[in-house]
């Protein structure tokens, strides 16, 4: 069985969001959105590497599991 790096994503309790990088695994299943806000939320499954976006690595941050959910985790 593959481990999965945690290296590659953050929890921040006091900010109350979770983040990964481009090309390290998933944290968990929902929608996550590139850093700034630019760009529609993308569906990501726990344990998938996280794509890049407009051709780049960036910083996603965990939105919902729900589709339209603006409330953060």
């Amino acid at each position: 069985m593959k481990k999965i790096s945690t290296t590659g994503w953050a929890s921040h309790p006091t900010r109350g969001t979770v983040s990964a990088r481009t090309g390290f695994h998933c944290p968990r299943n929902g929608f996550w959105r590139p850093t700034g806000g630019i760009g529609e939320p993308l569906f990501v499954f726990e344990g998938s590497l996280m794509p890049t976006h407009a051709g780049g690595s960036i910083e996603w941050h965990f939105v919902d599991t729900r589709p339209g959910h603006a409330g953060l985790d």
